[in-house]
């Protein structure tokens, strides 16, 4: 997993220079959307300023028209929200300017993109390109088709974020952005960050007063897209990984040992009243925001609004260590532009992508939005370098897991949130994951899973 982390480090440093950005959003919507829309869809820095030249590979590959298919008059690509949609209309102005062709950019909210397509698709009334966290279940699904890319490209990106978006060996999109979590912290109230678990908990125990709604620590136990990050740390596996480098999806392993022990560290904070019942993205993101919370877990797209409500006293790093210094293995996040099965123009909606996604354009990107794009020369870029809060998210990415990409990894959010709600309400855990894998069995076998 090391090797995969190397290539990624720098993908997760987030919003350097954050004065200079546009806000990311209030809450962590991003955050639960990248794990549950995942469920619904989910190499080294190379050398060059794609700020001086507009400069990498996929910028110079855009230069040139695609041979052979006639050019359309209009392409539809769908957006997924207000922080998404100014920068992406300005991507689909420029290309009208470069092409002759219009490009009619639609919002539609990441989520709803899946069930939209499927309806919308076969009616000729879909897009071209849809915006989705990783391959998912698309493919079953028959939403989706290989992208018409050359080497140089995909050479462009770094290997993992393009893994992320296939599937069998098939590419069906072009990268567009990375994110994982980590450990948000107050230094007003906190001057050193907590290296271990054991660190966390005497803060907790020191600095909650549930009464004042004053807490050590938060993150929304009960979420399994942050709730992941101790079941795995703590030797819990989804779906066992083969050494051909996929999933045998035939065992689980969400209620056997080492997620059984990272689900009781968790219910011990709801026990011991560290962690609130209805612990939710709201109440984590309002309490930190007042000064009211030491410590919190959430997502690069939570830094611009903490920045302005706590200014230099936000740090980041990332999350403690386990037993055994082992590392919690927060969730890695690549959404990317994916060509729709239903585009009657795959190469020019392939040439639109690479456009987006090019040197200069992703950048620009990463300037409007905060977010970062895994475009090696973006992530080569000084603004992604020497900040303190890009240093915490890279520390984090060192530790962190992608997507398993199987369909059937959609089956399994709901139960486990279902799970993990019992147990922060006292339940016994292994029944709670028990009933969670069969209920995930279940679904596999009802979508035809083999």
């Amino acid at each position: 997993m090391m090797t995969k982390q190397k290539a990624l480090l720098l993908a997760l440093s987030l919003t350097v220079a954050s004065a200079g950005l546009a806000a990311c959003g209030s809450n962590n919507n991003n955050a639960a959307s990248g794990g549950n829309a995942a469920a619904n869809a989910t190499a080294n820095a190379s050398a060059g300023n794609a700020e001086n030249g507009g400069g990498n590979a996929a910028a110079a590959e855009t230069e040139a028209e695609p041979a052979g298919p006639a050019k359309p008059g209009e392409l539809t690509i769908w957006a997924d929200d207000k922080a998404q949609l100014p920068v992406i209309q300005g991507f689909a102005e420029k290309y009208a300017e470069k092409t002759g062709i219009k490009v009619n950019v639609t919002p539609m909210a990441m989520n709803d993109q899946p069930d939209a397509l499927a309806l919308d698709g076969p009616a000729g009334k879909g897009p071209d390109l849809f915006y989705q966290p990783g391959i998912g279940n698309l493919v079953v699904k028959g939403l989706v088709q290989p992208i018409k890319a050359e080497q140089p490209v995909l050479d462009t990106f770094t290997p993992e974020s393009l893994q992320a978006l296939s599937q069998d060996g098939q590419l069906y999109g072009l990268p567009a952005v990375t994110e994982t979590y980590a450990l948000f912290y107050n230094k007003k109230l906190l001057p050193e960050p907590p290296k271990t678990i054991a660190d966390l908990e005497k803060i907790a125990a020191e600095k909650t007063n549930a009464k004042k709604q004053e807490y050590g620590f938060l993150f929304e136990g009960t979420n399994f897209y942050f709730a992941w990050a101790f079941l795995g740390g703590s030797g819990g596996y989804i779906f066992k990984p083969t050494d051909s480098g996929g999933y045998d999806i035939h065992d689980n392993g969400l209620n056997k040992e080492g997620t059984v022990k990272g689900a009781k560290l968790i219910q011990s904070w709801f026990d011991k009243g560290y962690l609130p019942k209805g612990v939710n993205s709201d109440i984590v993101g309002g309490l930190f925001g007042q000064g009211k919370a030491a410590a919190v877990i959430s997502g690069p797209w939570a830094v611009m609004d903490f920045k302005k409500q706590l200014g230099e006293d936000v740090g980041v790093t990332a999350l403690p260590t386990l037993e055994g210094d082992a590392h919690p293995t927060s969730f890695i996040g690549v959404k990317g532009w994916m060509l729709s099965k239903f585009s009657k123009h795959p190469e020019w909606a392939s040439d639109l992508a690479a456009f987006i996604t090019s040197g200069e354009n992703a950048l620009e990107y990463f300037k409007q939005t905060g977010e970062v794009p895994p475009v090696k020369s973006v992530l080569n870029n000084e603004l992604l370098t020497g900040d303190p809060i890009v240093a915490g998210f890279s520390q984090q990415i060192q530790y962190g897991m992608p997507f398993p990409t199987v369909p059937e990894l959609d089956h399994v959010w709901d139960p486990m949130a279902n799970a993990l709600k019992l147990i922060s309400e006292g339940g016994d855990v292994q029944k709670s994951l028990g009933d969670a894998v069969v209920q995930i069995e279940d679904k596999m076998k009802m979508a035809g899973a083999k």
